[in-house]
C-alpha cells in the first residue's frame, strides 16, 4: 500500500476528518508539512495553510515564507501567516526558545482556526517524532502520558501523518516531486531532539532495523495502558475527593486503602498545582507523622494536612518574577520549580555538617518566624559565614562567585520576619544563624534539587 492510499485508510480508521471539515494545516516549509499538504489535496480535503515565521534562521526565515506563500498561490490555497521575535520575546520572558515557539504557535493557530472556521489543525508529526519525544520525555522524567509519544489528537490538534516514518515521506516527496525547504539547524545537535535523532536512534536501529514498526506497537500498547490507568484516577476521584469552596479534599483513608499505589494516585490529584513526583514521594514520608496543621506548598498552590483530608488550595498571588512564601514552624516542604525544601527542627546539636549546597543547619532560638522565602533584590546584605560578622552586598556576593544573571535572579533568599537574609539557598547562610556553644535547637533545612 502507497504513503497516499495508507493515508486514506488511517484517517478514514481513526475518524480523524468527516466529509465537508475544512482543516488548517501549520506549514514549516519542511518535508513533512510539504507532503501532508500533497495528501490532503489529492484527498480532496477543504484546506489551509498556516505559516509561523519566528525569526531564528535570519534569510532562511524569510525565504521559508516566500516558498510557502509561492505553494499556496500557485494551489490555490489559502494562507495565513504571522512571525514572532522569538528570541527577544524568550530572554524577556526567561525562558526556553523552543518552549516559547511552541507555546506562541499553538495560540496563533487555535485563534486562526477559530476565526476562520477550520474545523481543527493539523500538524505533519510521525513515527520518528514520536519516537525522539519518546526518548527526550524518558531523559526528562515523564510520566505514562509521556511515555506514548506524540498524542494522535489533542483537542482540535489532530496529527494524521504519525503512522508514516520519515524515510517513508522522504521516498513519497522524492516520488511526486513534490517541492520542500530544508531546514539548516536540522543536522546540527543544536537541540536535544537532534540528538537523540542523530546519535540515539541510529544505535538502536543497529539492534533492531524494524525500530519504527516496533515502537508503532508500542506506542499502541501504552495508549491503551494508558486509557486503564486514566480510569483508574478517575474512579479513585470520585471516590475520594470532594471539591469545596474553591478547595480540594482529598481523603487520607484513600491513600492508606492503596499503600502500593498511593503516590502515583496523590500525584495524579495535585500535579496540576505544580507539585512533582518525586516532591510527593518525599510529602507522603513526611505524611507518616500525620502532624495537623502541616503545610506543603508549591509555586501556586499550598496542601494543608488536616484531620482526615490534605486540602488544596490556590495561593492567592502568584508571581513569577517575585513570587515569595511564608514559612511557619509548622511548615514542612516547600516544593519549588528546581526542588524542594524539607524543614525539620530537631533537639541538640547536629551530629554532622553536609555540603551548603544540600543543606542549611540554622540554630532555632536565632529564628524569627515567620520566615520568608523571595527573591533577591537591590540593597540586599547578609553577613555570610565564615567573615567574622562582616555585612557584604548580595551584588558582590554574586560577582565574586561569578553568578551569570540568570544565576541570580533564579537564586531564592530565606529570610526572617525583620527581613534579615539567613541563608542564600543553596549556597551560603548568615553567620549570625549558625551552630554554636550554646545551641540546644536547630532547624534542619534539606534543599532536595530537580536533576533532570
Amino acid at each position: 500500500m502507497g504513503l497516499l492510499d495508507h493515508f486514506r485508510s488511517f484517517v478514514k480508521k481513526k475518524a480523524l476528518i468527516q466529509e465537508g471539515d475544512r482543516v488548517l494545516l501549520a506549514v514549516s516549509g519542511g518535508v513533512d508539512s510539504m507532503v501532508l499538504a500533497h495528501l490532503l489535496l489529492k484527498s480532496g480535503i477543504e484546506i489551509g495553510l498556516a505559516h509561523c515565521n519566528f525569526q531564528l534562521r535570519a534569510a532562511e526565515s524569510e525565504e521559508d515564507e516566500i516558498f510557502i506563500r509561492n505553494w499556496a498561490k500557485t494551489n490555490q490555497t489559502p494562507i495565513y501567516v504571522t512571525s514572532f521575535q522569538t528570541e527577544t520575546l524568550a530572554q524577556e520572558q526567561k525562558t526556553s526558545i523552543q518552549v516559547l515557539a511552541r507555546e506562541l504557535r499553538y495560540n496563533w493557530l487555535e485563534k486562526i482556526r477559530q476565526q476562520e472556521s477550520f474545523t481543527s489543525i493539523l500538524t505533519a508529526h510521525h513515527l520518528n517524532d514520536s519516537l525522539e519525544t519518546f526518548f527526550y520525555n524518558f531523559t526528562k522524567g515523564t510520566g505514562l502520558a509521556g511515555m506514548r509519544g506524540v498524542p494522535l489528537r489533542n483537542e482540535k490538534i489532530i496529527r494524521p501523518l504519525l503512522f508514516a516514518d520519515k524515510e517513508t515521506i522522504l521516498r513519497y516527496a522524492k516520488e511526486e516531486g513534490i517541492p520542500y525547504r530544508e531546514d539548516s539547524s536540522n543536522p546540527t545537535d543544536k537541540y536535544a531532539r537532534n540528538k537523540i535523532r542523530h546519535h540515539v536512534v541510529p544505535i538502536l536501529k543497529q539492534i533492531n532495523p524494524s525500530l519504527e514498526d516496533t515502537a508503532a506497537r508500542n506506542f499502541n500498547i501504552l495508549n491503551q495502558s494508558f486509557l486503564l490507568f486514566q480510569d483508574r484516577i478517575e474512579q479513585f476521584k470520585t471516590k475520594w475527593i470532594e471539591e469545596i469552596a474553591g478547595q480540594l479534599h482529598i481523603r487520607i483513608a484513600g491513600l492508606q486503602e492503596n499503600p502500593r499505589t498511593q503516590q502515583t494516585l496523590l500525584f495524579e490529584c495535585i500535579r496540576h498545582a505544580g507539585f512533582h513526583f518525586r516532591q510527593v514521594e518525599q510529602l507522603l514520608l513526611q505524611l507518616s507523622k500525620r502532624r495537623v496543621g502541616a503545610i506543603y506548598y508549591s509555586m501556586s498552590h499550598r496542601l494543608l494536612v488536616d484531620r482526615d483530608v490534605l486540602i488544596l488550595d490556590r495561593l492567592e498571588t502568584v508571581d513569577d518574577t517575585s513570587n515569595s512564601i511564608l514559612i511557619s514552624k509548622e511548615t514542612e516542604m516547600i516544593a519549588l520549580s528546581e526542588g524542594m525544601l524539607i524543614f525539620e527542627t530537631k533537639n541538640g546539636k547536629p551530629d554532622f555538617f553536609g555540603s551548603p549546597d544540600q543543606s542549611a543547619l540554622l540554630d532555632a532560638e536565632t529564628l524569627m518566624y515567620p520566615l520568608q522565602l523571595r527573591k533577591w533584590k537591590a540593597g540586599d546584605a547578609f553577613c555570610p559565614l565564615g567573615m567574622n560578622g562582616q555585612h557584604q552586598k548580595l551584588q558582590d556576593f554574586f560577582s565574586n562567585n561569578g553568578f551569570s544573571r540568570f544565576e541570580k535572579e533564579k537564586t531564592w533568599l530565606l529570610v526572617d520576619a525583620k527581613g534579615k537574609i539567613v541563608w542564600i539557598v543553596g549556597y551560603r547562610i548568615d553567620d549570625r544563624n549558625k551552630i554554636n556553644a550554646n545551641t540546644n535547637s536547630f532547624l534542619d533545612i534539606t534543599y532536595v534539587k530537580d536533576s533532570l
